[in-house]
Formats: structure tokens, sequence, C-alpha cells
């Protein structure tokens, strides 16, 4: 298994998994315009020939080189969002409120529709087959863009985000959903989500109320999931908790999922991956330890895992099937970080 850019020639994958991916992943819709548009704006990302510099696009996909090239998941960086079209977010805030006369205080939630967010390097696109969910091969994707980000640090902004898929059940109702942007919008969740994931954001701008809301005047059903995630992401968020990510009071304007938000310069694979030369390629045993590795192409960005040995000097040996995964040579650089 190895992880590379995509090409048009993955679109008809990609299609088939943003088809199991389901109701909430705005990043990544069963569309095959969208996303045909979407691996099109990566590939020009790539070749630098991306039309608006600072708002490139990196999409990546799993490939199963042991089954006939069978792309098993995706991922994807959005270097600079909100600069086309404006990046909604609710943020949670407090205001108190005393009464002398009554002897009352009160501390009210509210939600404020925000644009606070804009700028910000986004992570997304993260699904993963089920059959193939296993041997840290998701602990991978999801690393492998903090590990470009390290590798190309002038592509992105200081300010990480994720946003997280919220509580909602398989039919696609959404307790947030329901409470509140139904009411301005007049569609259920799963039309709301992918109009916003295929035609843009437009509607929410000309629909969604500009005045803060109690979080009070909410269903209890709709308040005890704000800030929530759905179960399939809650080892997603945990991950990102491990690398420094952050839920900050950020919630997702459709499903009040959470946002989770770092410093570029303190995710854990930023900080903490190393740069090594390759000085050999050979077989090495069974407790070696096994490391995520990529190659510094940035044209043929690879990210694999599998058995390194650190030699001193900044010299490492792989094995000669992570050499063929990620595409390296004796004498060529790696970026290496536990797994």
């Amino acid at each position: 298994m190895f992880l590379r850019r995509a090409t048009l020639n993955d679109h008809d994958a990609v299609l088939e998994l943003a088809r199991q991916a389901g109701f909430g992943m705005t990043s990544l819709p069963p569309d095959a315009a969208v996303l045909r548009d979407k691996i099109e704006a990566s590939v020009a990302s790539f070749a630098g020939k991306n039309a608006k510099t600072g708002q490139e696009s990196f999409f990546f996909v799993l490939e199963d080189a042991d089954n006939a090239g069978h792309i098993a998941g995706t991922c994807g960086i959005k270097a600079h969002i909100g600069l086309s079209q404006p990046f909604y977010s609710y943020k949670l805030t407090t205001i108190t409120q005393v009464s002398t006369q009554l002897d009352i205080f009160s501390k009210q939630t509210m939600l404020q529709v925000t644009n606070d967010l804009t700028g910000a390097t986004e992570v997304g696109s993260l699904f993963l087959e089920p059959s193939y969910r296993r041997d840290r091969l998701g602990k991978m994707m999801s690393l492998s863009r903090f590990m470009f980000m390290a590798a190309y640090p002038q592509y992105f902004s200081d300010q990480v985000i994720a946003e997280m898929r919220g509580v909602h059940d398989v039919d696609g109702n959404a307790p947030f959903y329901n409470a509140l942007p139904k009411k301005f919008f007049e569609m259920n969740f799963a039309k709301a989500d992918y109009i916003n994931a295929t035609q843009g954001n437009q509607f929410i701008n000309d629909l969604m109320p500009k005045y803060p809301i109690y979080l009070s005047l909410l269903p209890k059903s709709a308040r005890l999931v704000v800030g929530e995630v759905n179960s399939a992401s809650e080892p997603a968020k945990a991950m990102l908790e491990r690398q420094g990510f952050k839920y900050t009071g950020y919630v997702d304007i459709f499903d009040g999922g959470p946002t989770m938000i770092a410093e570029r310069a303190a995710i854990d694979v930023v900080k903490h991956s190393l740069h090594a030369k390759v000085v050999s390629i050979t077989e090495l045993s069974e407790e070696t330890n096994k490391y995520m590795i990529t190659n510094d192409r940035f044209d043929d960005f690879r990210c694999a895992v599998g058995r390194l040995r650190l030699q001193p000097e900044g010299l490492v040996e792989i094995t000669p099937r992570l050499a063929r995964r990620a595409q390296l040579r004796v004498g060529d650089t790696l970026r290496y970080y536990p797994i």
C-alpha cells in the first residue's frame, strides 16, 4: 500500500469511494463532475499551474499495489480556504447578564456565524474503504498530509483546521440541522449538504440568520450534539488530538460537528519528522521498527509504511518493498516518522 497524488485515471475509483462515504462528507461528494474538477485542480497544483496562487489543493489516493492497483482511500489538503467563497462556521460565545433587582445571574451560550477561519489550511476528504481499515493504514493516510506540509511549508497557512462530521443517522437526519438550519433552508440535511458540496455555499449567505442564536432556545436533542462527532469519526478526532489539534468552539454550520484547529508548526508530525539519506536497500529483520516515510519529490509525492533502520549521521536502511512503494533509490533523501 502507498499513498500518491491522484490523477484523472483515478476518477471512477474515487467516485465509488465517495458513494461509500455517505452523508455529511462535504469534501468528497458523490458527484462525477465535482470530483473531476477536484482531481484536475490537484493535478494543476502539483504541476505549479493553479490559476490562483495560494488556493492550491492537493488530493491523494491510497493504492494497493498487491491488488491490481486498487484505490482504497482518499485524503486531501486545501492550502487556504475562504478566499474564493466565504468559509462559514458557528462560533460558540458566552454572554452574561445580571439583574440586581431580582438577584439573578444569567450565563448564556450563543452561536455566532463567523468567517474567522478564512485563510487557514484545511485537511479533509479522508475516507478509507472499510475492508482496508487495518494495519494502521488510516493513520498513515491522515498523517501523510502533515508530512507533506512539513516538506513544503511555503504552500500552507500557519493555522490548520479539520472539520469533523457531526452527529447524524444513516438516513441523514441530523439533530442540529433539523433544529436550526433546516428552518431557513427548507430542505433536508442530505440535500443541503449536497448543494454545499457541489454548487457552493452562496445559499448560506443568502438564507442563514446573521444574528446570534441562543443555544438554550434549541431543543435538547440539538444542544447535546453541538461540538460532538459522529461515532465513525471518533478515531479520526482522537488521532488529530494526539497530533496537537484542539476543539476551540467552532462548529460546522450544518451538523454542529467540531472544527479541530492546530498551529502547523506545532503539529507533532511537522515538528518531529526527520530527514535522512538512503544508504542501503536490503531486507531487514521482522524486529526492525516500522516508520511512515515519504520521498522528497513534490510532483511525484509518495508515502508508505515499512521497516527502516537508523544509522549514524542521518543515514537509513530501508527494505526493497518500501523502496518500490516510495520510489526510492540509494542516495535519495526521505522524511520519516514513527507509526
